[in-house]
């Protein structure tokens, strides 16, 4: 169970994301600067190396969120590898061509579905990728405001009920900024299915925020459910010199995500 939420600007956006997961995994690393290949990237891990948000000095954000497919059958534990693993071997892209490049040629038959979300400063763009095994889908999503949810009780189940949640709530009054998000992710409206978890044994472990402007990235993250807010510190990093403003084509898909009413 994961909730990601973007907020867009003309010069910037925010991210936010709810790490949802079994209580025994563990709340993980504090975001740490990593840099490789000439470029620097932010992000805390499982404990393990591997990742659920990665921030790097190119302007770029990559989010991933498990992907409940109906009637998917139980993942094989000795052969299937980590999720985790991706955004690590994607974190030093310098452009939205070298992420949809790199996510081509990784070998994903090992790695249960899964969607991916790329923010691109440069160009203003927002990708998805989606992988069903043996599948991988480029959904191109507009420059907006935007929700994706995931849940091992029901993918589809949770959109409607925390979709509802976060469409009520871009009617208040400071809808958008870091405040807000703090606070949207804390809700503990429409349990089960609440944006903070609180499970016997699954729970919010981690809350990510991602704020984007013109010339700096920074990453708050907080140890616990969001309505504690046990914050652990922030880390930034100077943006390089952007990339050219219009992305490459990729083809696209009808976006099935929520958005915002």
């Amino acid at each position: 169970m994961c909730t990601l939420t973007l907020a867009t600007k003309n010069d910037g956006y925010l991210l936010a994301m709810n790490r949802d997961e079994k209580i025994a995994r563990g709340a993980g690393t504090a975001p740490e600067t990593r840099s490789c290949d000439g470029t620097r990237a932010i992000y805390p891990t499982d404990g393990a190396g591997g990742t659920w948000i990665a921030a790097n000095d190119r302007g770029i954000t990559l989010a991933l969120l498990n992907w409940h497919l109906p009637g998917q059958l139980p993942a094989d534990s000795t052969m299937a590898q980590s999720r985790g693993k991706l955004i690590p071997a994607l974190a030093d892209s310098h452009t939205l061509a070298d992420v949809a490049g790199a996510l081509n040629v990784l070998d994903l038959d090992l790695i249960q579905p899964f969607r991916m979300v790329g923010i691109f400063l440069s160009g203003r763009a927002v990708y998805e990728w989606r992988w069903n095994s043996p599948t991988l889908e480029t959904v191109v999503q507009s420059w907006e405001p935007r929700h994706w949810f995931s849940s091992s009780i029901s993918d589809e189940e949770v959109l409607r009920s925390r979709g509802a949640t976060c469409g009520a709530a871009w009617h208040e009054t400071d809808a958008g900024s870091s405040t807000w998000l703090r606070r949207l992710h804390a809700s503990h409206a429409d349990v089960p299915f609440s944006i903070c978890v609180h499970r016997e044994t699954v729970s919010t472990l981690s809350y990510t925020e991602v704020c984007c402007g013109p010339e700096r990235v920074e990453m708050e993250h907080f140890f616990g459910n969001p309505c504690v807010m046990e914050k652990n510190g922030s880390v930034s990093l100077e943006l390089v010199t952007k990339s050219p403003a219009t992305p490459p084509f990729i083809a696209t898909t009808p976006s099935a995500t929520v958005q915002p009413v």
